[in-house]
């Protein structure tokens, strides 16, 4: 199925199954992530009814109404201080079958423009380094990797490198 054909729109609580079965098979997939552990449609819900203000979920689905990726934007820090009021950090999951098809970059499009719009001027967010498609995705987005970190996520027992990454989503 061509990205033209995706739909792009903001989630609900009523998508949770739909993310949560997304989510879940890239975690049970074998694709690198961070994520180890498996999420219940109740527990996306609730993830979903409790974004902080400023936060959203896009996702892409197919005419027939199927949820084939999502991405999530929030705040990058919620402290008590505003200084980060501008960054953003961002998640990006799609099923194996629909990725190198667009489906990235059109959520990414739509959830910068969002951001941008929610007043946020860059997004900061973190990849496992040995995931090189993710990379490869993010470059092309016009991310660049601003750091590294060893052995910083334990997934399943083992120390994992992590690379962090940003991506201005306005000069200045």
């Amino acid at each position: 199925m061509s990205a033209a054909a995706i739909g792009i729109r903001e989630a609900g609580p009523d998508d949770a199954a739909g993310v949560a079965a997304v989510l879940n098979g890239v975690i049970r997939g074998g694709s690198p992530t961070l994520l180890d552990t498996t999420f219940s449609v109740e527990e996306e819900r609730a993830y979903i009814e409790s974004l902080p203000a400023r936060s959203f979920v896009h996702v892409a689905e197919t005419p027939a109404g199927g949820i084939v990726g999502f991405q999530t934007v929030i705040p990058w820090n919620t402290f008590v201080t505003t200084a980060f009021d501008h960054v953003a950090t961002m998640g990006t999951y799609v099923e194996a079958r629909h990725r190198r098809q667009g489906v990235g970059a059109a959520l990414a499009r739509s959830s910068f423009a969002a951001a941008l719009a929610l007043g946020y001027h860059k997004v900061f967010t973190d990849l496992r380094a040995d995931n090189l498609d993710s990379l490869a995705y993010h470059l092309a987005l016009g991310f660049a990797v601003v750091g590294s970190a060893r052995g910083h996520a334990r997934v399943r027992g083992r120390d994992i490198d992590v690379l962090f990454i940003e991506r201005p989503l306005k000069e200045g």
